[in-house]
């Protein structure tokens, strides 16, 4: 071949290589593009998914779908949105907020977006950043309705309904078909008072949209709150009718059946609903108490323990259980052990924080439920011991000796895995026996020993108070919310000396009731307990009021939010009792000028606290308010502590006059604590009256429910009514 003939087929061979490069790279190309349209594709179809799961409130499945979206196209604004407006929906404002940042950076400046983080703004108690939100959008966009909704909440949150009355019905006049624009309406109406109005907002609504079965639920709702329970079976099934997944009428409609006495019908829709979702504590909640009414308490006591474990947040289910078990489980039932696990668990999560009063409540909760709890005796023994109540702390230990605890606490740890060797079981015990041996010589020469009497036998019964309760008729999560508060609230007072109360088990007719049984029992004072709560608050509402006069004590409102908001409301309300109730005594010996009273230092007294001795039975309820009434003529001298042990002080008598007259059972009311000295025991300060003769605590605090009786971070977040609650489940 010639080099020419050869130049020629190189250059053909080069052609032809760059030609297959060519098309291999448009392969390449065509192949890339088309991947890309398959996943901008794969985007848009799961986006649509996620829509039709989002018009049909499954925020779960929606949210899964609009992630998987944003995984093939990180900038799509609408998913995005889309995705915020699921997590609001699931309670997750933080999360939404987050969302939406995303959601503006792609697309700036869309009025839905902003209206969304006005309302996560609100949920997270940001109540001026969020009207700020919704007046600028207002300003841009004056005929826009969501921005006047915002604004609406805002003012429901801010106590001024009229004013959120005003926004809707701007809102209904820019657009006279609006659903949410009506029912918010027909809410408001009916919590102004103004029910025809609201009927009529009701009945344009249904005209307008009667295939929308919201309108129903609120129909049905307002029906039950007015006690219209026929009505509003009806329009809860109505509700059904149109759409038979609305999970929020079923819910109601059981709430109804269980108004109505149909116990076996409530079972069967809570079955329903709980096959369909095993995460509401309000359900497994309702089942239980149906199966109590039917007297069924093996049932309800199955059905909440299966509830509490889907569910262990749900303080006011774990209540209830919990005074049942007190009243129809035997105490030496093994159930109770694993039952008590959960209170004795949380005490040691308190300790980590060294938060002693959330501790003292945890560890009395396990052993009421399983007096033989070894880890919550031991451990309650050491707080006391901590706080300087020896004797108590020697109490405590002897139960454990003379029970057997330990060896039932041994027992238990080896059950679970743990190897305890027979010497490091005879050390404990050998241990425990030298503890009280030792605290038993140390107190030898105690007051009780140089008195002769044993404190713990003292009747120290100084305050008797019934507690009431009155039934709501608004559709609460937790049915009866009050009898379990009642009954509660009756159980932790137990623990506190001085007071003896009682809770009535049945619903008070009326005020009248409440105060005819109370006289007839010789209560010094009766509280009626009223309740309300919501998803994320609960309000208990407590009027005291003597049982003598009938007459206005005081009045205590609680409002608590966030986590362990019912047992935080419970014992603020505990705390703000205790606060007006006077601290009482009485004489047990006289020998000269020195006296022993039946009070200590575990009921708050400390050295150079001063008595006045009032004639025994002298001492009476004001006639209203708060305090004592007695007459001068009935006071006989004073009594200044001089040596206070734990449940009994030696005194020295004074002015008593001329004309002694002071004898053993006489009675004292404190006048004056000391203002230099010792503090009394942080135990003692929740736990024990606190008051004056004039009913004004001792220590100079205001007369009303403690901030927060646990001592930790209260959240403050601002107040969700129900009527805010309805308002926002309408879309």
């Amino acid at each position: 071949m010639t080099a020419g003939k050869r130049s020629r087929a190189n250059k053909l061979v080069k052609f032809g290589a760059a030609k297959k490069s060519l098309l291999s790279l448009l392969c390449l190309l065509f192949f890339a593009a088309s991947f890309a349209a398959q996943g901008m594709k794969g985007a848009a179809s799961l986006y649509e998914e996620g829509v039709n799961f989002q018009d049909e409130r499954n925020w779960w499945a929606a949210s899964e779908r609009f992630q998987e979206a944003l995984k093939i196209n990180p900038s799509y604004a609408d998913a995005w949105f889309r995705l915020a407006q699921c997590v609001y929906e699931l309670d997750s404002p933080e999360t939404a907020l987050e969302y939406l940042q995303n959601a503006k950076k792609y697309a700036p400046g869309r009025s839905d977006a902003l209206n969304l983080e006005g309302m996560a703004l609100i949920s997270l108690g940001r109540l001026d950043e969020a009207q700020k939100i919704f007046e600028g959008v207002q300003k841009k966009y004056p005929n826009d309705i969501d921005s006047r909704f915002g604004l609406a909440e805002l003012n429901l949150f801010r106590g001024r309904v009229s004013g959120a009355e005003s926004l809707y019905s701007d809102a209904l006049k820019i657009n006279p078909g609006s659903v949410k624009a009506l029912l918010s309406l027909a809410l408001i109406s009916s919590e102004l008072g103004k029910h025809s109005l609201a009927e009529r907002f009701i009945n344009q609504a249904t005209q307008g949209h009667a295939d929308n079965p919201q309108v129903y639920y609120v129909a049905a709702w307002l029906n039950f709150k007015k006690g219209e329970i026929s009505a509003a079976e009806k329009k809860a099934l109505s509700a059904i009718q149109v759409a038979p997944d609305y999970f929020e009428a079923y819910e109601l409609l059981a709430l109804v059946y269980f108004k109505q006495g149909r116990y076996d019908e409530v079972i069967d829709l809570t079955d329903w609903a709980l096959s369909r979702d095993r995460n509401r504590g309000a359900t497994w909640y309702l089942k239980g108490l149906a199966q109590c009414k039917l007297k069924a308490y093996e049932k309800a006591i199955d059905t909440w323990t299966l509830g509490l474990e889907a569910v262990p947040e749900d303080e006011i289910t774990r209540a209830a259980f919990e005074l049942l078990v007190r009243d129809r489980i035997d105490l030496e039932d093994p159930r109770r052990a694993s039952w008590a696990k959960y209170h004795v668990q949380k005490a040691a999560d308190y300790s980590k924080k060294y938060a002693g009063a959330q501790m003292r409540y945890e560890y009395q909760a396990a052993l009421r439920l399983e007096p033989a709890n070894f880890s919550a005796r031991s451990a309650f023994s050491r707080l006391l011991r901590g706080q300087g109540f020896s004797e108590n702390y020697l109490a405590q230990i002897k139960f454990i000796q003379e029970n057997e605890v330990l060896q039932a606490g041994v027992e238990s740890k080896k059950n679970s895995g743990k190897d305890v060797s027979a010497d490091e079981e005879k050390a404990a015990l050998v241990r425990l026996s030298d503890t009280v041996e030792g605290y038993e010589s140390l107190l030898q020469n105690t007051l009780a020993a140089k008195w002769n009497v044993n404190p713990f036998y003292l009747d120290k019964s100084r305050w008797t108070v019934g507690l009431y309760w009155l039934p709501t008729n608004a559709p609460l999560m937790h049915p009866e919310l009050e009898r379990v508060v009642s009954e509660h609230l009756c159980v932790l007072f137990r623990g506190i000396l001085g007071t003896n109360v009682q809770a009535f088990p049945k619903a008070a007719a009326s005020f009248a009731a409440a105060y005819s049984d109370s006289r007839r029992n010789g209560y010094d004072y009766f509280i009626i307990i009223t309740a309300d709560e919501s998803e994320r608050d609960i309000e208990i509402n407590a009027q005291m009021n003597s049982s003598r006069t009938g007459t206005l004590t005081q009045n205590f409102s609680v409002y608590k939010t966030g986590n362990n908001r019912y047992v935080q409301a419970l014992l603020s309300l505990r705390q703000g009792i205790l606060d007006v109730l006077p601290i009482r005594a009485k004489i047990l010996e006289r020998s000269g000028n020195d006296v022993l009273v039946d009070i200590g230092r575990t009921e708050g007294l400390v050295k150079g606290a001063k008595f006045a001795v009032a004639r025994k039975g002298s001492l009476k309820t004001a006639d209203s308010g708060r305090g004592l009434r007695f007459d001068d003529g009935d006071l006989l001298g004073t009594v200044t502590l001089v040596d206070v042990a734990e449940d009994i002080s030696e005194g020295l008598l004074g002015g008593t006059g001329f004309y002694d007259r002071v004898n053993a059972r006489d009675e004292l009311i404190l006048i004056e604590m000391p203002k230099d000295g010792e503090d009394a025991p942080e135990a003692a300060q929740d736990t024990a009256p606190a008051a004056g003769q004039d009913g004004n605590p001792v220590d100079g605090k205001s007369v009303e429910a403690a901030d927060d009786p646990l001592r930790g971070a209260n959240a403050k977040a601002s107040k969700m009514p129900e009527l805010i609650n309805m308002i926002r489940k309408i879309y």
